[in-house]
């Protein structure tokens, strides 16, 4: 098959790692091509971390002279006062153009099609097979109420959700009505992480929800093991005896980062004979923040920034936390703490308690209370924390029902999943 993969950028998300070890592991046996439709944001240790040399990666910036063009004709657009841009008109065409070059048999996009989206728009133009992971873009508008979407969606071939939540929530099988506080936290977040979906769902009038008639799967996230490439970071300097706790993802609010070090501060007081350290992987303003406010008094809060392979860091922790706020899909970071043995607190967002918690299978953490704002409960944060200080018991039993689960996220296994459904929406 001639599959064309397609994100709406490569900055650094968990959904952006599926997507290359996900193309990679498919051009083993098919001719995958990976579409970026904004080639300004890119984490570039990402993509080589994951992306396969065998997927030929198509972006403006691998057409110099086509892009040089299309800034040019941009800026003349703007001073006739053009409305659209040419330059994003003219990635559209670049996504026509290999849909007709490579011969695209199905297109798989890990980008939510709405009615403004340009893989919609590819759609309509091409024709092309089309199916959708959803990362929790669908999931977020249907927290806020909006269904403008639904024709939009229902062009594709198929959705994939990436937990049975996912999936029952896009369907309707499973219907939230969210507060008057969630809605205004889903509004916030839609508007500074998910902003195509919020453009369009500003734009559109309120529409009522109209029945879903595209095929829908579930598919979980398949994340290739870790393999250190070149010598690994030397362990961070952390006392013998310490517990420690760690954390990594983006560094905004939403994250939970505030809860999760006022919570670990909240348990030093409670075990003022014990060691302890705090492992911090991200980066944002709002973390930048949070660490002039803390690392000054609290020189065992170690914030490391961006980390390309937090795996090495992650093997001096006994617990993750992942105390994020009102949604999410199914982190990579959880994936990634199971690897290492670590048993993760979180927030029973999304697919999480799939993950902690699943129907069949060990319990490996402990999923938040939560506050009507869809924010976690602090409270139950810090004595899920102290559960574990206590408890040498409970930990070892978690530790070892992470290392079991993470078979459930073999990228191989995704892939052919993957694999299977192409091949029957093409037949």
């Amino acid at each position: 098959m001639n599959i064309l993969v397609a994100t709406f950028c490569l900055d650094k998300a968990g959904s952006h790692v599926l997507a290359l070890a996900l193309a990679s592991e498919l051009a083993k046996k098919h001719n995958v091509y990976f579409f970026n439709q904004n080639e300004q944001l890119v984490d570039p240790g990402m993509v080589q971390q994951y992306l396969s040399p065998a997927v030929r990666l198509v972006a403006m910036d691998r057409y110099p002279l086509f892009n040089a063009i299309a800034w040019k004709l941009n800026a003349l657009g703007q001073k006739l006062g053009f409305k659209t841009s040419i330059h994003e008109r003219a990635k559209t065409w670049l996504g026509r153009y290999a849909i007709w070059r490579y011969r695209i048999d199905v297109l798989h996009s890990h980008e939510p099609m709405v009615a403004k989206s340009r893989i919609t728009k590819l759609v309509q133009l091409t024709g092309v097979p089309t199916v959708v992971t959803d990362h929790q873009g669908y999931s977020m508008l249907i927290k806020v109420g909006e269904f403008s979407y639904v024709p939009s969606a229902n062009l594709a071939r198929a959705v994939v959700g990436v937990s049975q939540y996912t999936a029952d929530l896009f369907t309707g099988k499973l219907v939230e009505v969210p507060t008057e506080a969630e809605r205004r936290a889903g509004e916030k977040i839609l508007a500074t992480d998910y902003q195509n979906e919020y453009e369009n769902a500003r734009q559109a009038a309120p529409a009522p929800r109209l029945p879903i008639t595209t095929r829908v799967e579930v598919i979980y996230n398949g994340v290739p093991r870790y393999v250190p490439v070149g010598e690994e970071p030397v362990p961070l300097p952390i006392p013998a005896g310490s517990f420690v706790f760690g954390m990594v993802g983006r560094g905004n609010q939403q994250k939970g980062w505030g809860d999760a070090l006022a919570a670990y501060v909240r348990v030093k007081a409670r075990f003022p004979n014990r060691r302890f350290a705090f492992i911090a992987m991200g980066d944002g303003p709002y973390l930048r923040t949070l660490r002039a406010e803390y690392e000054v008094q609290y020189p065992d809060i170690y914030f490391l920034g961006n980390v390309q392979t937090p795996h090495p860091y992650m093997r001096q922790c006994q617990v993750g936390l992942f105390p994020s706020w009102f949604s999410e899909a199914q982190p990579i970071s959880i994936i990634e703490f199971f690897e290492n043995g670590v048993p993760v607190i979180a927030s029973p967002l999304g697919g999480i308690p799939e993950m902690v918690c699943p129907p069949t299978g060990q319990v490996a953490g402990h999923l938040l209370a939560m506050n009507p704002d869809a924010t976690p409960r602090r409270d139950d944060l810090v004595a899920a924390m102290s559960a574990y200080v206590e408890n040498p018991d409970l930990l070892t039993q978690h530790r070892a029902a992470a290392c079991e689960l993470r078979a459930t996220y073999d990228v191989a296994a995704c892939a052919a999943q993957y694999e299977q459904l192409f091949q029957e929406i093409i037949n």
